[in-house]
């Protein structure tokens, strides 16, 4: 007797294939020994002879000089997890310093590869904060839209006015506010009844119906809210500017004739390739910033008092990095030693709750 076909396992809970995450594991792997090759070509472009004179000065550094590279690296940290705590306000409470805290943890990890930066938010806000992973992967992605509504129009005017000047301020600013607004909009339509009947009808109402549906719609309702999103792209201007800062504050204790316009066109282009690389950035960041500074000729364009040589925007880059790299790893610390010993906001205001009622009832 014949025995009866053994069905098919259901596909949505087969372990994804072997040859795919071999494969994934290895061209992380390889990304991120590329960058740190690209770190050591700009180590060593850093330590060449003609750099030398620069990197001597760096013993020449004021404790203020350093101070305020270090508060401007510190207060990064603290923007970038102010925009995330400000976004996951309207649909899911969280404590601000709970969100900054795990911000520096996952900025410390992004010189990592694999996403691990990534990974550690899913793993703490789902683990300790009890947000759905659905509900952070809409999170994050509400996030990475509203930055390209803040870098987009600052590269278009970049690319017109070639330079930080008055227009370029005005023109920049008045097209991000525009685009926030814009994307606040269409993000108001999506987030309703009406927006869930509207992608009903081109998903499938058996799709939109679902409660993974509903949590990465409330991405929509992040977006939505104008107030969220205008306040949180203020912030990454702000962010935009500390960056700025660094590589002027590091280029005047190298004593290097580097224009306020191109330090903050440095400081876009650090942020953005590190924000956007997929190996970690590490050495992306650095080597990626060094070489379209030279492209765009700041490197050429601003050079030494005794017309020598180029100005070294490598040595640069690395003093802002070495700067950063010691900051990071503190905030790290201080995050994770805050995250230990501190309750989710949930826990906590449950006992308050108990605490108040008990004292109520005369207990």
């Amino acid at each position: 007797m014949n025995e009866p076909p053994t069905p098919n396992p259901d596909p949505a809970i087969e372990p994804p294939p072997t040859k795919r995450r071999v494969w994934t594991i290895l061209v992380q792997l390889i990304g991120f020994a590329g960058g740190i090759g690209a770190l050591w070509w700009a180590v060593r472009l850093a330590m060449s002879e003609e750099n030398r004179d620069q990197l001597s000065r760096l013993s020449d550094a004021s404790p203020v000089e350093l101070l305020a590279l270090m508060a401007l690296a510190t207060i990064s940290v603290g923007f970038n997890g102010i925009i995330f705590w400000i976004l996951i306000n309207p649909v899911h409470r969280l404590r601000a310093t709970d969100v900054i805290s795990t911000n520096a943890i996952a900025t410390f990890l992004a010189y990592l590869p694999f996403k691990l930066s990534v990974v550690s938010r899913f793993v703490i806000h789902n683990r300790r904060d009890k947000v759905p992973v659905l509900t952070i992967g809409a999170w994050i992605l509400a996030e990475a839209l509203l930055m390209m509504a803040v870098f987009v129009p600052m590269g278009v005017m970049s690319w017109w006015q070639q330079e930080a000047n008055l227009l370029w301020w005005i023109g920049s600013l008045v097209s991000i506010a525009l685009a926030t607004l814009a994307g606040c909009w269409v993000a108001r339509r999506l987030a309703g009844e009406r927006g869930i009947d509207w992608l009903a009808k081109i998903m499938g109402k058996r799709l939109t119906g679902t409660d993974s549906f509903d949590r990465l719609h409330s991405g929509f309702v992040m977006l939505g809210n104008t107030r969220a999103a205008m306040i949180a792209n203020a912030f990454r201007v702000l962010d935009i500017l500390a960056f700025a800062l660094r590589f002027y504050v590091a280029a005047r204790v190298l004593e290097l004739p580097i224009s306020p316009s191109d330090s903050l066109l440095l400081g876009a282009t650090y942020f953005m390739i590190g924000a956007a690389s997929p190996f970690g950035m590490l050495g992306t960041r650095e080597a990626g910033t060094i070489a379209i500074a030279s492209l765009i000729g700041i490197s050429s364009a601003a050079i030494t008092e005794d017309q020598s040589g180029t100005v070294p925007i490598a040595a640069t880059v690395l003093f802002v990095t070495a700067v950063e790299a010691v900051v990071n790893l503190g905030c790290a610390g201080f995050g994770i030693a805050w995250l230990r010993a501190r309750p989710p906001l949930a826990i906590a205001t449950q006992t308050e709750d108990e605490d108040e009622s008990g004292q109520d009832s005369g207990l």
